[in-house]
């Protein structure tokens, strides 16, 4: 029973001081890393910054582009918006938007089916169907596209599409003309089938919305959502990234950039620590939160630490099994010199026959047995008669030789659950 306790509390013993050398080595990782993800968000959002402030500079330079020529998509526009797209990837189109009010409708749209055609007509989309809205439900003014570049036959239907009546974007543009900046809408699904939104900014003189009137010319840039993710896409394992809108309805409207972790089990999960991160980057503009969530886990050791830790483990065991085996033989020597000592105690020393201590135990033992089970018992007594001559004649050598023959002899004739014992001189009973 011993030896199974002190197993049990070598193999707890070596458990918990496993345990306490990996957590040596996963504290000090957890440090690392954690001055690792503080740095990260740190450059991450330096980034993030970095291509709105981008982004604002294209709408910028296209504003004051169009304030130079009021006019419609001309030949050097079309080669600003040219070099701007082979500059900057994220550009899907650079988008011409004008207020157009109710009564001023019908020359209006005169005027633009002589540029566009006979089929260019103002309307709006439904969603989630896309469905066409036409005619539009009365209104005091509508805010059409009246020029996307570059134009292809993916994007021609949406020339003479009113923004106001798009549910995605009526905020952007409550915001451009309220505050008179670039306002940036919510992230959406383009035609295209990745994600984007829209970056919108009047480009009326400062001093006419001084005087309250609300803009008639706007620039917008059909951006893709995905170029705001981080440049270096090898993020650390286990950590994801979203980039979401910043304001009280953010919670409800959709990520500009969701990348998940790598999913990790339940005991990484309960055994290390998550950390976490939310970060206000961009202008009044471009209003947008970073936010980072790494769950670490084993990864976080090199494989040099893996080895080290295995190799001290194994070591703690040797020189725990080296004790234990060193117990082991104190036990078996105390329990073989305890046994000796009983069968001393217990048995006669010449001819290796109980004595009389247990005899009388087991008598007692069977005469018990007896009460219970009501079987019958037999006691035989012997003595040897003359063998005081062979002591006298041969010697006491010969006359214990003599003894233990017979105790042999006996022993040989009797069954094993039968006991045979010297009580004395030369008396035996079995």
């Amino acid at each position: 029973m011993r030896i199974k306790l002190a197993t049990l509390a070598c193999v707890l013993l070596w458990l918990l001081l496993s345990a306490l050398i990996s957590m040596a080595f996963l504290s000090r990782a957890v440090i690392s890393a954690e001055q690792e993800f503080d740095m990260l968000g740190v450059r991450l959002s330096e980034q993030l910054n970095q291509k709105l402030l981008v982004n604002a500079t294209i709408l910028d330079s296209y504003a004051a582009f169009t304030m130079l020529d009021h006019q419609q998509a001309g030949e050097q526009e079309q080669v600003f918006v040219r070099q701007m797209a082979e500059r900057y990837p994220q550009l899907v189109s650079l988008e011409r938007i004008q207020r157009v009010r109710h009564q001023d409708l019908p020359g209006w749209t005169q005027q633009m089916q002589a540029q566009w055609g006979s089929d260019f007509k103002l309307h709006a989309y439904q969603l989630p169907q896309q469905s066409v809205i036409y005619p539009l439900p009365l209104s005091a003014e509508y805010y059409p596209v009246v020029s996307i570049l570059p134009l292809n036959q993916a994007v021609r239907p949406l020339l003479g599409t009113d923004i106001s009546h798009d549910l995605r974007l009526q905020a952007a543009l409550q915001d451009a003309r309220r505050f008179g900046r670039a306002a940036m809408s919510a992230s959406f699904i383009l035609r295209e089938g990745f994600r984007g939104h829209l970056l919108l900014q009047p480009v009326n003189s400062s001093t006419l919305l001084l005087r309250g009137q609300p803009p008639d010319q706007f620039v917008a840039l059909m951006l893709r959502s995905d170029y705001l993710r981080p440049d270096d896409t090898a993020l650390p394992a286990g950590l994801s990234l979203q980039i979401l809108a910043r304001g009280p309805q953010a919670a409800r409207l959709p990520a500009y950039v969701d990348i998940a972790g790598t999913p990790h089990g339940w005991l990484e999960t309960l055994g290390f620590p998550q950390l976490q991160l939310e970060r206000a980057v961009g202008s009044e503009s471009q209003p947008l939160t970073l936010r980072l969530h790494w769950q670490l886990g084993w990864y976080l050791l090199s494989g040099f630490e893996r080895a080290v830790i295995l190799c001290q483990s194994l070591l703690v065991l040797l020189l725990l099994g080296f004790g234990l085996r060193f117990y082991w033989g104190l036990l078996s020597r105390q329990e073989r010199r305890e046994s000796h000592l009983f069968y001393l105690a217990n048995h006669d020393r010449l001819t290796g026959l109980a004595n009389r201590n247990l005899f009388y135990d087991r008598l007692q033992h069977a005469i018990s047995r007896l009460n219970r089970s009501e079987r019958r018992l037999a006691v035989l007594f012997l003595d040897m008669d003359r063998f005081k001559p062979v002591n006298d004649s041969y010697g006491h050598a010969t006359g214990d030789k003599v003894l233990q023959l017979i105790a042999a002899r006996i022993l040989a004739i009797m069954r094993n659950q039968d006991t045979v014992a010297r009580l004395g001189g030369m008396s035996s009973c079995c």
